[in-house]
């Protein structure tokens, strides 16, 4: 009877303890779904707008190329001179940093020259103020710009072509030069590849060649420079002189008149001869009947 009761307070026992154990457990793992206790719950952050879109007013990466047409005009002795003088300085001034694209001198009744040059931007005004220099061959004379003017282009668009197809001519170039290195290549392949390689390097020679005129153009401002000289106006002369000068081109005048009409007579020369000739006989048959 003892031994009974001992083994159903046991039982309860055991019973307590894993009903406690089961809560226990329950409470120390919560469900993964489970949401956690309001008290252990962050506020939500505030709301934060998108940043508004703004067009940058950062032009930097925009490249334009410049070129520049002057006129300047000045006594006749001196339009040479200056020529020569501004041609010398741009092919030996190392500080100018000048590259001499086209020059040219015409002498005929005016003088003119023709100068082509590239400078970098902050070297243009230096190159015109050597050029509007005076020199001892224009004494009194003036030496002044005409004419100005500057024409921009927009070469963003060009350049970035010309990078995208050089480095498309590379890559297929260097595409070229692994597939040449595999092994156990036949006769016909290596010959294809060796055609294929030349036509890419002449497409990359051509691509290479058009940026670097592409970037001197960007680097570099073109300058047309024009030298003219002045034109004089004529100086009156005395009506002494007017009146010879004149009198001179009416006797020329007169002259080559007379000289057309005795050309013009020629021909019938012959005929007023023979005119002349049978009316003196017919006098002179007159003249003898008569004093018989």
């Amino acid at each position: 009877m003892v031994r009974t009761v001992l083994v159903c307070c046991a039982a309860l026992l055991l019973v307590a303890c894993g009903k406690s154990d089961d809560k226990e457990t329950t409470l120390s793992f919560p469900r993964p779904n489970a949401a956690p206790p309001q008290e252990l719950q962050s506020p939500p952050p505030p709301f934060v707008a998108p940043p508004a879109f703004e067009i940058s007013s950062n032009k930097s990466n925009v490249l334009f190329s410049q070129a520049h047409d002057l006129t300047v005009t000045m006594p006749h002795d001196s339009v040479a001179v200056r020529f020569a003088t501004a041609r010398d300085a741009c092919l030996t001034d190392k500080l100018l940093q000048c590259t001499l694209t086209s020059a040219s001198l015409t002498v005929n009744t005016t003088v003119g020259a023709r100068l082509q040059v590239a400078l970098p931007h902050d070297k243009v005004a230096i190159f015109e103020r050597r050029l509007l220099q005076r020199l001892p061959q224009d004494g009194n004379g003036k030496v002044e710009v005409t004419s100005r003017s500057t024409s921009v282009e927009n070469q963003t668009q060009s350049a970035g072509d010309i990078d995208r197809q050089l480095a498309q001519a590379l890559a297929y170039r260097n595409s070229l030069e692994e597939l040449a290195k595999r092994p156990n290549l036949t006769v016909d392949e290596v010959i294809k590849i060796h055609s294929e390689l030349a036509e890419a390097q002449e497409a990359v020679d051509s691509a290479e060649a058009a940026k670097r005129a592409s970037d001197s153009n960007i680097v570099l401002e073109q300058m047309n420079v024009s030298l003219e000289e002045v034109l004089l106006p004529p100086v009156a002369g005395s009506p002494f002189a007017d009146f010879w000068r004149n009198a001179s081109d009416v006797l020329a005048d007169s002259t080559v008149d007379m000289l057309l009409r005795v050309v013009n007579a020629l021909p019938w020369l012959p005929v007023v001869l023979v005119f002349l000739i049978l009316v003196s006989r017919i006098f002179r048959r007159i003249r003898t009947k008569a004093a018989a």
